[in-house]
């Protein structure tokens, strides 16, 4: 625009100009951060060459779209995750568009990540590009695999007294979200939001489950215990059998130092008696007192009692002694007692 023309706007029409022009600008910037997100896309989104992957199953969903789904491995040749290019309609009363992702998931089903064809971006109604807070936002509801979109039909999630319509498509309609879930959906997407929390979270979830437990065995397992995955380490404390208990003693003690409030105490129960009478296990078992919580610390202590402990282990309890309370200090007495009551310290 000329600058004469400039001279002749309004102090406040010009400030609009200007604010248009740094919404448009704020919007290419934010597409382009979106855009670098998918190329340092975390686990899982990435690109598939080079890597061992399988068909895992194929499946027919609602409105007649076919699923495939792979299973990809990671570089030590274990199971990683699995992922699926979905094409799927999703139809907004009078308007319908195929929406194109590709979607991942973790060993047990639970949405991991999505990514979407250049060519191909996920839209808003009227085709307005999703931002990079909705994609942060959807990724969020798709995770939530507790999601009230679960117990509800698409329709009872509209408010049929507002009606939208289109600016860009002739006799193009739909109804507004119902504000009472308007957490749960991407404001402008509610039937993609929907049609793909139902894919995510449905039959395809629960195929990859059972897929994944067909093939369970002692390497994937403590693959999930090594993992920081929580998801992971609940599936696999509750899945090791009682008769492997000690192939699993390495990843058991690992998981007594874990920042998660409860699983130190899943696995502390887990780990066989034997283990506290085991002087290799037992230096590792003593040399985490230091640097685990309080209860933690009082677990150890008790299961060392009633076991012969060696030399090197009362001389390493006496120095961590000096910064635990006197209660835990007669834990530590008693160690050295029954200890010395089994027989000579080895």
């Amino acid at each position: 625009m000329p600058a004469q023309e400039f001279v002749r706007l309004s102090g406040q029409k010009y400030l609009e100009i200007l604010k248009n022009e740094y919404m448009k600008r704020l919007s290419i910037l934010m597409t382009l951060f979106y855009s670098l997100s998918l190329i340092c896309a975390p686990a899982g989104a990435q690109n598939h060459k080079d890597k061992r992957q399988e068909l895992a199953f194929s499946t027919p969903l609602k409105g007649g779209v076919n699923a495939s789904v792979r299973l990809e491995y990671d570089k030590e040749d274990l199971p990683s995750h699995y992922y699926s290019r979905l094409k799927t309609p999703v139809c907004e009363d009078s308007l319908c568009y195929l929406v194109e992702i590709e979607v991942y998931w973790d060993l047990l089903g639970n949405f991991m990540d999505y990514q979407t064809p250049k060519k191909s971006p996920l839209t808003k109604f009227d085709h307005i590009e999703f931002t990079l807070a909705d994609h942060e936002k959807l990724k969020r509801i798709l995770s939530n695999n507790a999601s009230i979109l679960k117990d509800y039909e698409v329709d009872n999630l509209l408010d049929p007294e507002k009606i939208i319509e289109s600016e860009v498509v002739t006799d193009a309609v739909t109804s507004a979200t119902n504000t009472a879930i308007a957490d749960e959906v991407v404001e402008g997407a509610l039937y993609s939001t929907y049609t793909l929390w139902h894919i995510v979270n449905g039959a395809l979830s629960d195929s990859i489950l059972a897929h994944t437990e067909k093939r369970m065995n002692q390497s994937v397992l403590q693959m999930m215990l090594n993992s920081d995955r929580r998801a992971y380490q609940y599936y696999a404390l509750n899945h090791i059998p009682k008769s492997q208990l000690l192939l699993y003693t390495q990843q058991l003690i690992n998981l007594l130092s874990s920042n998660n409030e409860l699983v130190p105490y899943f696995a502390v129960e887990k780990l066989d008696k034997s283990v506290w009478g085991n002087q290799q296990y037992q230096q590792q078992l003593v040399s985490l007192l230091p640097t685990v919580p309080f209860p933690m610390q009082n677990e150890i202590l008790n299961r060392l009692q009633g076991n012969k402990v060696g030399k090197s282990i009362i001389e390493k309890l006496k120095a961590i002694g000096l910064s635990l309370n006197e209660n835990q200090n007669q834990k530590i007495d008693k160690i050295l007692e029954e200890s010395l009551a089994l027989g000579e310290n080895y």
